[in-house]
């Protein structure tokens, strides 16, 4: 099916590259396949922009400084005119609220708001009112957990839905060799290595997650590579240095060449106390991982306990290193979760979010927006 006669613009007020800004590029490439015109308005200089436009999509960038920013709410409703915009679908808390006060009462287009994250909805007014507003035409959860949420903190259910943030799986199809990064990393071949990708901030729990590193016991050599960069970075590393652990752990930082890194690694980790849904489980589900988690947000719905790896109690350090230890004896047991978890991702590719999220579009519009390629062609027919 393509889309004729309909226009989307994405809004993502990020300046930093995450697992949200790839989602939004990974869509809107589905999109584009799928001949469905859009725009992304992204931040100036943006990692995101500059992707987006070397894959063949416009962009429009404009500095979106505030949630009150009266010039890029002004940008978006001239966007909306100029390119007669049918939805508007936003993929930041900072784009919500624009796109939201740009939309007036009497305007046709639609807003769609991509709910990333499983924090609660805040209880200010405001926070309330941009989620609850007949303003708000859709708000899509990447997991089911989210979902749940939303409805909890006062969201009517009908404007509430949940679409699974997808993966291109075939990147992990065939993996690079991990001799290189072995020798960059001075890692002996008898090391088994854990790995994590996640930004060092507050709820990827970063400290629970060394706390499991320094309990782990086994004879078996390993080491945990971090990668990521953030705010908590040298608390972190404080952390370690006090635990006596640096030979157990090494911080890598922001690495472009992080898809190689699953080739390397023999069991991955998120240890988070909030999470939507963590779309780098599914890369190493995809890579043939078995997953060392916790229970947080949407993790559950992606990793089948005791299947595809083990999954503890947000917090518990103790678990998670009881785990470690467990998968880091049993190269078999890795090797079957592994194989698992390949099959099981096949349901979280990113073709499978585009196809959720042009059918939501095609709900709002209508069938005469809407034609598919053999349609169209009868109706050519028909009009000679």
């Amino acid at each position: 099916m393509w889309i004729y006669g309909i226009v989307i613009l994405h809004i993502n007020a990020s300046k930093e590259w995450r697992g949200g800004e790839n989602q939004v590029l990974n869509l809107a490439i589905g999109l584009k396949k799928a001949k469905v015109p859009q725009i992304i308005m992204a931040q100036p200089n943006s990692p995101l922009a500059e992707k987006a436009r070397n894959a063949g999509i416009e962009v429009v960038e404009f500095l979106m400084r505030s949630e009150f920013d009266w010039k890029a709410i002004k940008k978006i409703r001239e966007l909306v005119d100029t390119h007669k915009v049918h939805i508007v679908h936003t993929h930041t808390s900072h784009a919500h609220s624009l796109a939201f006060f740009a939309k007036k009462k009497k305007d046709n287009w639609k807003l769609i708001v991509a709910r990333r994250v499983d924090f609660r909805i805040n209880k200010s007014r405001f926070s309330l009112w941009k989620f609850q507003s007949n303003l708000i035409d859709m708000v899509v959860g990447v997991s089911r957990y989210i979902q749940r949420n939303l409805i909890s903190d006062g969201m009517n259910p009908t404007k509430t839905l949940t679409i699974h943030s997808g993966i291109d799986i075939s990147k992990f199809k065939k993996l690079s060799s991990k001799e290189t990064l072995r020798k960059e990393l001075d890692l002996d071949k008898k090391t088994l290595v854990i790995g994590i990708v996640a930004a060092l901030v507050d709820h990827k729990d970063y400290p629970t997650f060394i706390q499991s590193i320094a309990k782990i016991k086994t004879n078996q050599p390993f080491v945990a590579l971090v990668l990521g960069e953030g705010s908590l970075k040298n608390k972190l590393l404080s952390q370690v240095e006090d635990l006596g652990i640096q030979d157990r752990i090494q911080f890598l930082g922001f690495r472009e060449d992080v898809n190689d890194f699953y080739g390397l690694f023999d069991i991955f980790c998120l240890s988070s106390k909030e999470e939507g849904l963590g779309t780098s489980i599914l890369d190493a589900m995809a890579a043939g991982l078995p997953i060392v988690a916790t229970k947080a947000g949407g993790i559950p719905e992606m990793v089948i306990h005791e299947k595809g790896g083990y999954l503890s109690e947000v917090g518990d350090s103790e678990s998670l290193a009881q785990n470690f230890s467990f998968l880091l004896e049993n190269a078999s047991l890795r090797k079957k979760m592994g194989s698992f978890n390949q099959d099981r991702v096949e349901k979280f590719s990113y073709e499978t979010t585009v196809k959720k999220t042009i059918q939501l579009y095609y709900s709002y519009l209508g069938d005469k927006l809407f034609l598919t390629k053999a349609s169209k062609k009868k109706r050519n027919v028909q009009k000679n």
